[in-house]
């Protein structure tokens, strides 16, 4: 099992978590005996209740509809096993309009319990390589349709999903940094004889463009060795290394490190001065948001949402894809680095990305609904 998985819905489950009683429902497909078998855990004061439904291994259009019907049983085992601890449940607040929206949708045509949408897939995004089957564009219209509302992380995401054919109330609330874990070092200095710039991710090469980075770090270091990358993530390393090592990259300008946990990440974000993503597509990052929020200005390709976090004062963005404009940004960045105001940069993520700001915005939503 990936140690990530399911992150972003319950960092927001925890953010809301003062204001009202919270519990978490997460179902996960695998290889196992039992048809069934539920966990059941609080943490930060959300009731998590996780369902592992044995994997159908086939994608016959059988085996599609048998896949939605043993999803839709494992979300009623969980659903179950927290109705018999509270007697009422207010307000379903669904992550991912689809496939399990399919469940909230049955929540409120049978219980008549409201639901909010948040999204935040890269499905949606006109650049994404994924292409909607029939049942998706079905499914995912009748459940934004009943929403009462839907609250895309990035204005951008709310466009492409009004291209997409979804026609509802939205709100824009963005993804959430537990400020527990991420907290800017008021002590941290840094080396003006070499910047460290750091990269995180799942390392897909179609999505976050490790091949472009490598490429231009190349250039740069055949120009300039005041600076040092390190790149970290779950996905497969040695292909990096492998490139690496083609591309002659000298070893003291590039350091490869395998998946981190929450807070390796945030001790690796402290050890580092800037943070670089030159992905093909993305919607709104929370490791920028992450990176902000520990005092590190950001050097991002403009796709998706990212425009809307980063400006003039905590970053550059440039074109995905153009490694030319890259180099000269991270140019850029290594030169003028002593004049990006770290401590305010902070302030201003925590402000906007901050677990009490988000939660307060998700709280004030489910009022909203609730009182309609």
């Amino acid at each position: 099992m990936k140690p990530k998985n399911g992150n972003f819905i319950q960092q927001h489950a925890r953010s809301v978590a003062a204001y009202a009683n919270i519990s978490a429902i997460h179902i996960i497909a695998a290889n196992q005996d039992k048809t069934f078998v539920l966990e059941q855990q609080i943490v930060n004061n959300v009731n998590e209740v996780i369902v592992y439904y044995k994997k159908i291994n086939s994608n016959s259009p059988m085996s599609q509809f048998k896949k939605l019907k043993r999803r839709r049983a494992a979300h009623l085992l969980a659903f179950n096993e927290i109705k018999k601890q509270i007697n009422t449940i207010d307000l379903v607040h669904l992550n991912v309009t689809y496939p399990a929206g399919i469940f909230a949708l049955h929540l409120k045509r049978k219980f008549n319990i409201p639901y909010i949408i948040t999204e935040h897939w890269t499905g949606f995004l006109s650049i994404s390589n994924h292409r909607f089957s029939a049942i998706e564009k079905y499914f995912i219209k009748k459940i934004t349709a009943n929403a009462s509302l839907i609250c895309p992380v990035s204005k951008n995401l709310q466009s492409n999903m009004e291209r997409f054919g979804v026609q509802n109330k939205f709100e824009v609330i963005p993804n959430v940094v537990n400020t527990a874990n991420f907290k800017i070092d008021q002590n941290k200095t840094y080396n003006k004889e070499c910047l460290r710039i750091l990269h995180l991710s799942h390392l897909k090469d179609d999505h976050k463009n490790i091949s472009g980075i490598l490429n231009t770090i190349k250039s740069l270091s055949n120009n300039r060795t005041d600076f040092k990358l390190t790149i970290a993530g779950d996905g497969d390393v040695e292909i990096y290394k492998e490139k690496a090592k083609a591309l002659n990259i000298p070893e003291g300008v590039l350091q490869l490190e395998t998946e981190k946990t929450t807070e390796e990440v945030a001790q690796l974000m402290n050890k580092n001065d800037v943070f670089l993503l030159f992905s093909n597509y993305e919607n709104l990052p929370v490791v920028i948001s992450e990176a902000l929020i520990m005092g590190l200005p950001v050097v991002s390709s403009n796709v998706g949402g990212i425009d809307e976090m980063i400006v003039s004062s905590n970053g550059i963005l440039v074109k995905a894809k153009d490694e030319k404009a890259l180099e000269t940004a991270l140019n850029s960045m290594i030169t003028n680095y002593s004049n990006y105001n770290i401590a305010n940069l902070s302030i201003g993520a925590i402000e906007k990305y901050g677990i009490n700001k988000v939660g307060k915005q998700l709280n004030n939503a489910y009022h909203s609904v609730l009182l309609e």
